[in-house]
């Protein structure tokens, strides 16, 4: 059977974000947020037949939406990554093999480091950034636009993403539902001076800053 895929979308009459789950090209249906509990509607094939999926694959995808969808400060705070800035390692020393390969590919491309060490990426960077994250086993869990103008950030309204870390995934799923979020969020994000930042989570569960 063909992979599901997830793709977060913000509609006018939903106040958190909708989910909506393809496989391949084909639209099986929805995750929201009703305002008391998460919802998944899904629909009949092209030819109003019924879908046929993996019914362990689709349990895992719907958990993952539901956690995106719910609003946070309905889960623990223990399940959040920590915010932009505060990693949970502050040194390269001893870390994972994909970790030092990312940094050691990237640091040298970034667009402006802050005084704490947070690193500022441009999109075009930013986009290769997350594709290596895939490729190393890695997951995007935070990313925050901002503007970067006369060498002074600044923060923007509404460029936030933060994939809720779910413990109970298998980490192939959760990282490359987590990237494959992080990738299709950044192509909606425009700007002359806009430059990304990132929290990258490893699949041994630590999280660092870039």
């Amino acid at each position: 059977m063909l992979p599901l895929r997830i793709v977060e979308t913000e509609r006018e009459d939903f106040d958190e974000p909708v989910v909506e789950i393809w496989r391949d090209s084909e639209f099986v249906g929805m995750v929201f947020w009703d305002g008391a509990a998460s919802i998944a509607q899904v629909y009949p094939d092209a030819d109003g037949d019924a879908l046929d999926l993996d019914l362990g694959y689709l349990l895992q995808v719907l958990e993952l939406a539901e956690r995106i969808v719910t609003p946070e400060d309905l889960y623990e705070d223990d399940d959040q990554v920590g915010p932009l800035g505060e990693p949970q390692s502050a040194t390269w020393e001893g870390e994972d093999p994909a970790t030092l390969a990312l940094v050691e590919e990237f640091d040298p491309q970034v667009t402006h480091r802050a005084e704490e060490g947070e690193g500022f990426f441009s999109k075009e960077v930013a986009a290769a950034f997350i594709d290596r994250c895939a490729e190393l086993g890695l997951a995007v869990v935070e990313m925050e636009g901002l503007d970067f103008v006369r060498g002074e950030i600044r923060q923007r309204l509404g460029l936030q993403m933060t994939t809720r870390v779910e413990k109970a995934l298998p980490w192939e799923i959760f990282s490359g539902a987590a990237n494959t979020r992080a990738g299709e969020m950044l192509q909606g994000w425009s700007g002359d001076n806009l430059v990304v930042s990132f929290v990258v989570q490893e699949a041994g569960g630590d999280t660092f800053v870039a």
